[in-house]
Parts: structure tokens; C-alpha cells; sequence
């Protein structure tokens, strides 16, 4: 399958689950930004490029889902999809705990921009505080669906599935 292909097939799960399932579950009238997530795991293991394209498809959707005007969140995703593409070789090695705390700042952070960027155009009315506080209740409750998300964008980008056996060609026996 085109990476293309998969990277369609993912923003379109990714749309339908942001806009039905996750959207009835919220904690504190905050619910999972697996859009973002998407855009920055994308950024993550495919690179600016690929991040940037998926962050842009993303961001529209998200615009489209939220009733935004389109383009306010391609003003937050594609850019930090560049920002964490280019963390990825520092964190090479580092622990499972630390690059989860790490993806609960990044999508708290975009999930903030995307607040102002909205404050600013006079898109929604809300407290700094109150913007702080849901930023980062979204990045947490964001980085506990991270792990699964993770294997599906890793297959996106990768095209193997993890633990695939290669057989012998049988030409060579």
C-alpha cells in the first residue's frame, strides 16, 4: 500500500474518531487531540516533510470537524510538526517515560497556540487560566492513547508491521 494511501486512510480514521467517539468522552470538558497527535507522531517518525503535509490534511479536518474557520489550526499544525521533527534525533534513546511526558508538552503546547491563535481572531472567549489548565489536561489525556496510536503511524510511515517474519525465497534453497 502508497504511503499516501496510508497516510489518508489514518486522517480519516483519525477524522471519524475525533468526531464520534472521542468527542462524546470528555474529562473535564476536555476531550483527546488525535489529530494533533497524529500530525506529531507523523513529524516524528516521517520527518518534516511527511509532518508538515499531514499536519496541514490534519489541521483542515480539525477545521472542519470544529467549525473553525479553515486554516487556524494549519497556522499551529504544520509548524509544529516542523518544531518536533527536528527533536527527533536528540531524543533517540531516551526513556519510554520521558518521550511520553515529552509528547504531553508538545501536544499541550499546540493544543495552547491553537487557543490564542482562536483568542486572537475572536474565535472563542476564554481565560488564561482556564486555557492553560484544559492545554494541559488534553496533552495528558493525549498521551495515554499515544501508545497504540504510535504502532499505526510507525506502519504508515515504515509500511512493515511490527514482528513481520520475511520468508526464505524459495528459489535459494
Amino acid at each position: 500500500m502508497a504511503t499516501g494511501l496510508r497516510f489518508t486512510l489514518i486522517l480519516l480514521i483519525a477524522g471519524l474518531l475525533q468526531a464520534t467517539v472521542l468527542a462524546e468522552f470528555r474529562f473535564l470538558g476536555v476531550s483527546v487531540e488525535l489529530l494533533l497527535l497524529v500530525t506529531v507522531l507523523v513529524a516524528f517518525h516521517g520527518g518534516p516533510e511527511r509532518g508538515a503535509w499531514v499536519g496541514l490534511a490534519a489541521s483542515l479536518i480539525q477545521d472542519a470537524l470544529t467549525g473553525a474557520p479553515f486554516g487556524i489550526h494549519a497556522l499551529i499544525y504544520a509548524p509544529l510538526a516542523l518544531a518536533v521533527s527536528s527533536l527527533e534525533d536528540r531524543t533517540v534513546g531516551a526513556s519510554p517515560a520521558l518521550n511520553g511526558l515529552g509528547l504531553a508538552l508538545v501536544v499541550a503546547s499546540g493544543s495552547a497556540l491553537v487557543s490564542i491563535v482562536g483568542l486572537l481572531f475572536g474565535q472563542i472567549a476564554i481565560s488564561f487560566e482556564t486555557l492553560s489548565e484544559r492545554a494541559l489536561l488534553a496533552g495528558l489525556l493525549t498521551a495515554l492513547i499515544a501508545k497504540p496510536v504510535n504502532e499505526f503511524i510507525r506502519w504508515s510511515v515504515d509500511g512493515v508491521v511490527a514482528g513481520e517474519i520475511e520468508l526464505r525465497n524459495p528459489q535459494n534453497i
